[in-house]
Formats: C-alpha cells, structure tokens, sequence
C-alpha cells in the first residue's frame, strides 16, 4: 500500500464512501423525509415506519391498556382477595408502570409464560410471608387482566396511574393462566 506524501490527508477508501452513501441513503435520508413530513410516509411498511420513527418509542398508537392484577386466597379466609403488588414492585422505570406491568405484558398472556407466572407467584408467596409474618400465608394465586380502552374523543388527562380493581365497576376481566397452588412448607416459616 502506498504512504501518502508527508503533509498530503490520504484519500478516503472506496469502501468507506459505499459505507457513507449507505448510510445516509438507508438510514439518514429516510429519517429526514419522516422528520420534513411529520411522520413516515403511509406507504411504508410498518417496519420501516418504526424503524424510521425519529424517536422509535411509539411507532403505533394504542387504543388500549392492558392492566394486570393478582388475587390471593389466604388459610383460613375465604375468597379471593385483591394483593397490592405495587408494595413488591416500587420501582417504576417505564413512567407509571412497575416492573410487574412490564412482566405481564411479556410474560402475562399466553401459554408461554405459564411457568413464568409460577415462579412470580411463588415468589411473592415467600416476600409475603417475610413481611407479614403474623397475617394468613398465602395459599393460591392467581393473575387477572383488563383492557381500558382509550377514547379518542375523552383521552386520559394528567398522570396515569392504574386505578384499584374494586374502582374498575363491570369491568370483564380475564384469569391469566391456571391458578398457582401455593404449598403450605413455601408460604410458611
């Protein structure tokens, strides 16, 4: 390969100019257009109207949310009774949402996060009766989920916040999965 001469910039490789033109042919130019335009062309497939979204967070609009809630039935009592799961999920880095929102909507619907939803179960089981040791242990859990639909007409206002079960009214809601049996060694001391 030949040095270039002593206070001469080398000249930019051929396969270093294909890069560049790709990029912005591929990538800088069609964020421009969507940029220029207020949005992705319709025309556009819906994956590259995401991937060409300036801020790729909300490629699509929703119509709904999808709320998630656990039930438990404790020794002793009877029924089904709603459980706070906010008190084991204080961190909320998704806005609003908690990780145990962002949990269910991966692993909430479907078959596929049955032994997911097992694990969480037992899982706030045990945190349960370390906080509460003196209440009745859990014996059974089970996940129940809602959708609010958003009106286009009358959007939310302010700071959205999942509202308590017992404020949903006639709301239908759906049980995620079987119900998880809770042994009476793992909810116990």
């Amino acid at each position: 390969m030949e040095q270039p001469a002593a206070g001469r910039p080398s000249r930019p490789r051929t396969r270093d100019l294909i890069l560049a033109a790709l990029f912005t042919v591929g990538w800088l130019l069609p964020v421009a257009v969507s940029s220029w335009r207020g949005g992705p062309p319709s025309s556009w497939p819906t994956r590259a109207r995401d991937f060409y979204s300036v801020s790729c967070l909300f490629g699509t609009a929703s119509d709904r949310v999808s709320m998630f809630y656990v039930q438990v039935r404790r020794e002793g009592l009877a029924g089904w009774q709603d459980f706070d799961e906010g008190e084991y999920f204080r961190l909320e880095p998704f806005g609003h949402r908690t990780r145990f929102d962002r949990f269910m909507a991966r692993f909430g619907v479907g078959d596929s996060g049955e032994q997911a939803r097992e694990e969480l179960a037992h899982w706030l089981a045990a945190r349960d009766r370390e906080r509460q040791p003196g209440s009745a242990p859990i014996i059974a859990v089970r996940f129940l989920w809602t959708d609010r639909h958003i009106d286009a007409e009358d959007p939310p206002q302010g700071c959205w916040r999942k509202p308590p079960r017992a404020e949903l009214g006639a709301v239908p809601m759906r049980r995620l999965g079987s119900i998880v049996v809770i042994a009476p060694a793992e909810g116990g001391p």
